[in-house]
């Protein structure tokens, strides 16, 4: 008689699927590492013992860098819902969960603070966390506020978690082998990606190179730097962002540097408010010592 279990697939180890996942996420076998607790050798051997017993290549393997194949995409959409399925039913046990809202600029938490929140979510298993964006109105009062200020002075922000210093970036498409012999004047030759009208990154960068902000072919001015960061990556022109914001995309080489060692600060992200409520507390003193991970 046969068994009627010799057809069933076989899965592949377990504890693989969190390597994988996370690795996809930040794009970096380094910060894979971080959130496991593991070395990046350990999470090289998780994943590569994954596509052996898949037979896929799951991961484009570049210099410092990692990116999904086509297959890899595919499987992560799996993945993905179930870790979240076997996640939300371990939670669902659990006793004593703690609920914390945070309210934070989108660009921020799009791309600072959701490629972090999962090392938080490791030491704290027992919140429920509920981030929402600044500028598409509260819709609960939070626990932790996150607030962005102006500012040229570091002096000026002495409680700030995180600088915001800006730099010059391009696609490679845009200027390729020049980008770093270009001038700070011949940056001005191209078109400029502003991402406020009044255009604060660009003249406190011109500003610290010791030149004026007379744009000569142009400019395109974009309502929030998230926008003005994707067209700089389709090459429509220079432009000025914080480095911490657009790490997937240095290390990828979807955007490059342009004379970085101009970085003047141009403001600070701060946690807002007064006395924070228990549970924001620790959330607070993980911020203040996230800023380097």
């Amino acid at each position: 008689m046969r068994n009627p279990q010799s057809n069933r697939i076989k899965l592949p180890p377990l504890a693989t699927l969190p390597a994988f996942s996370i690795a996809a996420r930040t794009g970096s076998l380094t910060l894979a590492a971080r959130e496991l607790h593991l070395t990046p050798g350990a999470i090289s051997r998780q994943i590569k013992s994954l596509e052996d017993t898949l037979g896929v290549q799951l991961f484009h393997r570049r210099h410092n860098a990692i990116s999904l194949t086509d297959a890899g995409r595919q499987y992560l959409i799996h993945v993905n819902a179930a870790l979240a399925t076997l996640e939300n039913g371990t939670l669902a046990l659990l006793p004593d969960r703690v609920r914390l809202v945070i309210q934070a600029p989108i660009t921020l938490a799009r791309r600072w603070l959701i490629p972090r929140i999962g090392a938080y979510l490791q030491e704290n298993p027992s919140v429920d966390l509920n981030i929402q964006s600044l500028a598409l109105g509260a819709s609960d009062l939070p626990d932790v506020t996150i607030s962005y200020t102006r500012g040229a002075d570091e002096t000026r922000f002495p409680s700030a978690f995180l600088l915001d210093r800006t730099v010059a970036v391009c696609s490679p498409l845009l200027i390729g082998s020049v980008a770093k012999t270009v001038t700070p004047e011949a940056l001005l030759d191209l078109p400029i990606l502003l991402d406020t009208a009044d255009a604060w990154s660009w003249r406190r960068w011109c500003e610290a190179a010791g030149i004026p902000f007379r744009p000569r072919s142009g400019s395109i001015t974009f309502d929030t730097d998230e926008a003005s960061i994707d067209a700089c990556m389709t090459g429509l022109g220079i432009g000025q962002a914080s480095p911490f914001l657009i790490e997937r995309e240095l290390r990828e080489g979807q955007l490059i540097l342009l004379r970085p060692t101009i970085n003047p600060i141009v403001g600070a992200y701060e946690i807002a408010g007064s006395t924070p409520t228990g549970r924001a507390v620790g959330f607070n003193q993980w911020l203040q010592t996230s800023q380097a991970a």
